[in-house]
């Protein structure tokens, strides 16, 4: 966190001039931007878990269908009393997991008598699974893991945690091709005027900014700045970390920065994918692809074209200021994407060298 708030404070010391976006909408200063930047990440802390008894009392008013309401009430104290034997959560967890628990329960109920520890045997609940599957794999694997989950709090032996499986190798890094770019651009124009801004602006910043998906529910236009430099206005988006603290990303290609910097004077303090809303939807992001797909083109993978400004700068820029620039935890991607770069023959590495050193 310290070598971020240092970079802050350098970057707003530093004696290039800083042209306002849009009159007062714009940041006073650089180092106004990128705390403002650094604000609207935060994220909410959870909210307190309840204390046990009342998360107890709060399942218990839960209800479940039975022949016999005395099985049914039997079923949820049982449950209930199970599921506090696991730490907190979410109450949507806790509420989900206590009616699976509670309706297998009464399944398993011998006459009126409900009796956890006998009836969670993996055979049983395996009878249960199989008497009540539905066409949905997706219900019935979640299902299976509740009561699995369940069980084994109560026969270890009978419920092992599954063995983890040597997964295939994948390729773990969509890269987007400079063609898919060029075409990306030329739809732009002839989509509806929404759509097309929103298009525009996922590409601008993702490849010409490297900013992540999950950033666009948080940046506002004040995050658009420029700086002066050998008299030509230089674009530089302020960007969240991972790890805390904000970057700068200067854009030099002048026709990105450019349509950055009209997206900024045009829409202020305001959120960049949603000006007019007061929080921008969760998938917004995915959002934007969905109505691509509606208008019969294919989707926008922001994450592929922030690989593509990664591997692109990593040809131009020494290793620090590519980590510096896209908050790189790690270089595996240069490993994994080898064949995407360039090689360089011996006499081409001698002449880099020797060029460094001076």
């Amino acid at each position: 966190m310290a070598r971020f708030k240092k970079m802050m404070i350098a970057g707003a010391a530093a004696s290039t001039v800083e042209h306002k976006i849009g009159g007062s909408a714009a940041a006073d200063s650089p180092a106004n931007t990128v705390f403002a930047v650094a604000r609207a990440a935060v994220k909410e802390l959870p909210a307190l878990p309840p204390a046990e008894s009342d998360r107890l009392e709060r399942l218990m008013r839960q209800t479940v269908t039975a022949d016999n309401p005395a099985v049914a009430r039997a079923a949820i104290e049982a449950a209930a009393a199970l599921r506090c034997q696991v730490p907190f959560t979410t109450a949507e967890q806790d509420r989900k997991r206590v009616g699976h628990v509670a309706r297998f329960l009464v399944w398993s109920a011998f006459g009126d008598v409900v009796d956890p520890v006998r009836a969670f045997t993996k055979a049983n609940v395996d009878e249960h699974l199989a008497a009540t599957a539905t066409k949905s794999k997706r219900s019935f694997e979640q299902r299976r893991y509740i009561l699995y989950q369940t069980g084994r709090g109560l026969h270890p032996q009978q419920f092992p945690l599954a063995q983890p499986k040597n997964a295939p190798m994948r390729h773990r890094h969509p890269v987007a091709s400079h063609s898919e770019i060029r075409r990306l651009q030329t739809i732009v124009p002839r989509l509806p005027a929404r759509l097309g801004e929103r298009t525009q602006l996922l590409l601008d910043l993702s490849y010409g900014a490297g900013v992540r998906p999950a950033d666009f529910r948080t940046l506002r236009g004040t995050a658009i700045t420029s700086v002066v430099v050998d008299g030509r206005a230089i674009c530089v988006v302020a960007v969240p970390n991972l790890g805390g603290g904000v970057r700068q990303v200067p854009v030099v290609d002048p026709a990105i920065g450019g349509r950055l910097l009209g997206a900024a004077a045009t829409i202020g303090d305001r959120l960049l994918m949603a000006p007019h809303a007061t929080i921008a939807e969760r998938n917004i992001v995915n959002r934007v692809s969905e109505q691509l797909r509606e208008k019969g083109h294919a989707s926008l993978d922001p994450i592929a074209l922030r690989n593509r400004w990664i591997l692109d700068l990593a040809e131009r820029v020494p290793a620090v200021l590519l980590q510096q620039l896209a908050d790189l935890c790690e270089l595996r991607i240069l490993v994994d994407e080898r064949g995407l770069l360039t090689q360089y023959k011996l006499r081409h590495a001698i002449t880099l060298l020797a060029e460094a050193r001076r």
